[in-house]
């Protein structure tokens, strides 16, 4: 038998895959972005689950980041594609229910104080997710959401 083989029993085996997870779809990453949106891109007041969104799946390439940019600088682009995540909600779930964020009585999200721990040990690190951050940093707090109901209400219009 090959070592990398599982036997659970006489019918059924269990084999390693030659891929891993790509890194974007792993929990982990998606929750050390989405405290790092929440701290460098939504401000005080909170984010919508549609502005997480929009950002993360902004942040899969190149391209995207600079289409956001762009758009919420008034450079040119008249609109962006908002689209939905299933791993977004999936990330959502799970800090709720570790406690690392919290729904406000306006449907808006914000950090919790371990939440906001957890950003700052993120920032702390300055070798850990550079070019993240350096993308949000640039966003800032330019995509409000006001501009997010924009867009979800040109959508139904």
């Amino acid at each position: 038998m090959d070592e990398n083989e599982y036997i659970l029993t006489n019918d059924i085996i269990f084999d390693s895959k030659p891929e891993a997870v790509p890194y974007h779809y792993r929990l982990s990453y998606k929750i050390a972005i989405t405290c790092l949106i929440f701290g460098l891109s939504c401000g005080r007041s909170g984010c919508s689950l549609s502005k997480l969104h929009l950002i993360s799946i902004s942040m899969y390439s190149e391209k995207e980041k600079n289409n956001l940019l762009d758009y919420v600088n008034g450079n040119g682009i008249q609109y962006i594609i908002l689209r939905f995540d299933p791993i977004i909600n999936k990330t959502v779930d799970f800090m709720l229910a570790e406690k690392i964020i919290f729904q406000q009585t306006n449907g808006l999200f914000r950090l919790t104080s371990s939440g906001k721990e957890f950003f700052a040990k993120i920032m702390k690190d300055k070798s850990l997710l550079v070019d993240e951050k350096d993308f949000l940093k640039k966003l800032s707090s330019k995509l409000t959401e006001k501009i997010i109901e924009k867009m979800k209400t040109s959508l139904l219009g």
